[in-house]
């Protein structure tokens, strides 16, 4: 009976290491790990334009499952918060996009699909991959309403980040995220440009023009 046991206790161990082990074990050939690039951040004063993609989302895994028809998905999270000396951070505005893509295995042909805040905005189709990756990675032009209190400083910031879901093993999910990226809000493009008007000319012709986005991963 003890010896039953102890066996029983072992399977159940391997078991659960082996789960806990599949999502590194899939990831553990990706030499360079998926991350933001190119956030570009456009500030109108009551509306921000964000735009950014994923850099190395995709592995040879990730890819056949595409491609076998099983349906693939991106979460994209864009959101503002005002960071606090002595408080957490408060969040402001939050906005999750999703965006999909399943291949027809018959008709070669992908649907993709993209939502914001569960509406859905976009539905096309594709037969080319590279296209549909594209799809899946970049979020473009997305409106961010702002309030009329939010205060317009360095603790006032926009973060992205990007998720990929999917599930493999038997429901098992098999997800990761990016680092999350941000860029602080400190004046609109409106502002920017009259401080730049009153500054004093450049004698050498230096001067950099006025910054309406940034880049960069965190």
């Amino acid at each position: 009976m003890s010896i039953s046991l102890s066996r029983r206790r072992w399977i159940a161990l391997a078991a659960i290491a082996w789960m806990m082990l599949v999502p590194a074990g899939a990831l553990a050939g990706r030499k360079v790990g998926p991350r933001i690039r190119l956030l570009d951040v456009r500030d109108y004063g009551a509306t921000l334009e964000v735009s950014f993609r994923v850099e190395n989302a995709f592995d040879e895994r990730i890819d056949e499952k595409l491609e076998s028809g099983l349906e693939i998905s991106f979460r994209h999270q864009v959101g503002v918060r005002r960071r606090r000396t002595w408080w957490v951070e408060k969040g402001v505005v939050q906005k999750k996009i999703f965006t999909t893509a399943i291949r027809d295995t018959l008709t070669g042909v992908y649907t993709l699909k993209r939502t914001v805040n569960d509406g859905i905005v976009e539905t096309v189709t594709t037969s080319d991959l590279d296209e549909a990756r594209t799809f899946l990675t970049e979020v473009r032009d997305i409106p961010i309403e702002l309030p009329d209190w939010l205060p317009r400083d360095q603790r006032t910031e926009l973060r992205v980040r990007s998720l990929l879901e999917t599930r493999f093993w038997l429901f098992f999910p098999y997800s990761y995220d990016t680092s999350w990226v941000s860029q602080p809000l400190s004046g609109p493009v409106e502002e920017r440009q009259e401080k730049e008007a009153e500054a004093p000319a450049d004698p050498a012709g230096a001067g950099e023009p006025v910054a309406v986005g940034g880049g960069g991963a965190g």
